[in-house]
């Protein structure tokens, strides 16, 4: 836990080898540290030690009421100057995908690779709702019409995840491709997703809110001005983001290399961390 000069907590846990490659990687949304935890089972490769914030309102770390996207490279700076890094890799997850690529933007000398794994894209071009599921496509709407009733809707469903994380999932999966409903189902991801939900903090639901606002509005930055390559890596079937959102930014940064994989879903890097990390990052 850090204490920054605004007086805000900035959470984060470290997993893998301590003297190993340093890549940060950012949750979902909602979500915490702990979406990034390795299972008992299923530890991280050898090599990598793995950083994994809590976004502010998300897990330990505290609500940032004026956030914005082009915030997040300046807590992570944060974090690599406590702990002595020069250079890191940064991945982000879903939710995490508009926050990697905001280090990308504002980081790149300090950078030793960039993944974007599932990354929702930008929610203010329309092809990005195409497809969606039905839920995220009324979050997106709810977002750029005003924050209240979003709000509100994020607390209720947050709510609902912590008090019976098992019925969350179960109706979750029905709506998702068969890929996903197999990792949903597996023993170590259920377990996962279920501490994560088990310790939803009452901040998340705003944290979750304004995730949807920052992913619907201009975030700061433009693709064409990320240096350096990105690695995006996209299942085809993924209904949470769906692919078009992984073919519209790396049509647009400069040397991005888009990694697809027919059938796969919104889950698959639960399955491919490994070769994610050693494709970006060597091994």
């Amino acid at each position: 836990m850090l204490r920054l000069p605004d007086g805000r907590d900035l959470a984060f846990g470290e997993f893998g080898d301590p003297g190993g490659l340093p890549v940060f990687a950012f949750h979902g949304t909602p979500g915490s540290r702990l979406q990034i935890k390795p299972p008992p089972n299923t530890p991280l490769p050898p090599g990598y030690r793995v950083i994994a914030p809590d976004r502010p309102g998300y897990g330990h770390s505290s609500f940032d009421p004026n956030r914005r996207l082009t915030d997040w490279p300046n807590d992570v700076v944060a974090i690599a100057d406590y702990l002595g890094l020069d250079r890191f890799g940064v991945m982000g997850i879903s939710g995490g995908g508009p926050h990697v690529l905001a280090c990308a933007h504002a980081l790149a000398p300090r950078l030793l690779g960039v993944a974007c794994v599932s990354g929702v894209g930008p929610l203010y071009d329309p092809a990005a709702m195409d497809g969606m599921l039905r839920l995220n496509r009324w979050l997106t709407r709810l977002s750029k019409r005003g924050g209240f009733l979003l709000r509100m809707l994020m607390r209720v469903q947050l709510s609902a995840m912590h008090r019976n994380p098992a019925r969350v999932l179960d109706a979750m999966s029905r709506q998702l491709p068969p890929y996903d409903q197999a990792v949903v189902a597996d023993p170590e991801f259920r377990t996962m997703m279920m501490d994560d939900l088990r310790s939803t903090p009452a901040s998340a639901g705003l944290a979750a809110a304004q995730d949807f606002k920052l992913f619907g509005s201009d975030w700061g930055f433009a693709f064409e001005d990320i240096p350096g390559p990105v690695h995006f890596f996209q299942g085809d079937v993924d209904r949470n983001v769906p692919v078009q959102h992984a073919q519209l930014m790396a049509a647009k940064v400069p040397g991005a290399i888009l990694h697809r994989y027919p059938g796969e879903g919104h889950f698959m890097v639960f399955k491919r961390l490994e070769e994610i990390l050693t494709t970006v990052f060597g091994g």
